[in-house]
């Protein structure tokens, strides 16, 4: 083989072989190209994959709460159909006391006719016998009886007087036995029945209020005047100063400007400490103030009894005022509650009105 000839198969086989490095360099590029691809894919799916694992820790975790707003919703529904059995239940129930009273107020009406009558037929059986000058004199007893418990309420707001009243006119006025008193009897039923209903004020609870309030003023007073100090600190401190101190030991000319220094020094420092009054009162004055709130309380009770309603509140008012003013008990806001739950009664309401009953007896009477 020639030369030249070793040299073009040479130049083929560099051809060629430069040829399968090309190709073998795309199959390794296409084949890094691939795993790279495969590896982020993968990177991919885990990433989900951790995703969905934390999502089924945080289902697993919030299960107990969905089972309780199940529970929640079951219970909700079961009180809604309660309430609803219940507004049904009132309904029928509130149909039936309308029935009821509907057939009590025809009952009593038809007993008053039917009394009325009986009593009609007895007159009529017996022969009149007139008594003017007695029936005046009970009309008269019954007409006192009424104006009696119009009195009392009114006046002293004594209810068990004024109905203990009234019932002894109705019996007096039974004990006529005449038909012609029948609605004034009416009448004196339906005041004793508006008088029944209206309500007063405990006068003993509320005074028994007030005698635990002044236990815990004694308890809180005992306790205070002990912790008391006996060298208490004053309101003003006087401080001489420095220069007037190097005055006293060195002696300085009579001069103007010295007589000024001396004047400047020579004024007096105060100080002022800002206490409560509390802790600035002595024991004798803390008691002395625990008395007068204690015999402040005992006048509101006289003022209870009284019913002197204006005074009643305004001696609550000044008790609060005190009681926030010095501070000297340590309940104080359990105190100033109960006077306020006493501040809230009202000694005098609204009376009823029961003169119906005197104004119907003024009418048949004339």
């Amino acid at each position: 083989m020639t030369n030249d000839e070793q040299q073009l198969f040479l130049r083929k086989l560099n051809r060629r072989t430069r040829f399968t490095q090309f190709l073998v360099w795309i199959a390794l590029f296409f084949t890094a190209a691939g795993i790279a691809a495969g590896y982020k894919n993968w990177l991919r799916i885990h990433d989900k994959a951790k995703t969905g694992l934390a999502g089924v820790a945080e289902i697993k975790k919030q299960i107990p709460t969905f089972a309780k707003k199940q529970r929640l919703l079951e219970l909700q529904q079961s009180i809604n159909k309660q309430l609803e059995q219940n507004t049904q239940q009132f309904d029928s129930t509130l149909k039936k006391l309308k029935l009821i009273q509907q057939g009590t107020e025809h009952i009593a009406a038809s007993v008053y006719d039917q009394v009325k009558d009986l009593t009609q037929k007895q007159q009529a059986s017996t022969p009149k016998q007139p008594l003017p000058v007695t029936l005046e004199w009970q009309l008269s007893e019954i007409k006192f009886l009424l104006q009696t418990a119009i009195y009392e309420l009114t006046l002293k707001y004594n209810k068990e007087t004024a109905l203990s009243a009234l019932k002894l006119a109705d019996k007096r006025l039974l004990q006529l036995n005449r038909s012609d008193f029948f609605p004034l009897r009416k009448q004196i039923s339906q005041d004793i029945a508006r008088l029944e209903e209206f309500t007063l004020p405990d006068m003993m609870a509320l005074s028994g209020k007030i005698s635990e309030l002044q236990a815990m003023l004694e308890a809180s007073g005992g306790a205070d005047t002990k912790t008391t100090t006996e060298h208490s600190e004053p309101l003003f401190k006087i401080e001489p100063t420095r220069t007037e101190q190097s005055n006293t030991d060195q002696p300085q000319k009579e001069s103007i400007l010295n007589r000024v220094k001396k004047t400047i020094n020579d004024a007096v420092v105060i100080r002022k400490f800002d206490k409560q009054l509390s802790d600035e009162m002595d024991a004798e004055s803390r008691l002395s103030l625990l008395q007068l709130l204690s015999l402040k309380l005992e006048t509101l009770r006289i003022m209870l009894f009284k019913q002197q309603e204006n005074n009643y509140h305004k001696q609550i008012s000044d008790l609060k005022k005190l009681l926030l003013k010095y501070h000297l008990i340590s309940n104080q806001k359990q105190m100033i509650a109960e006077l306020e739950q006493l501040d809230s009664i009202n000694l005098k309401p609204e009376i009823p009105d029961i003169s119906g009953s005197l104004k119907l007896l003024n009418q048949i009477s004339k």
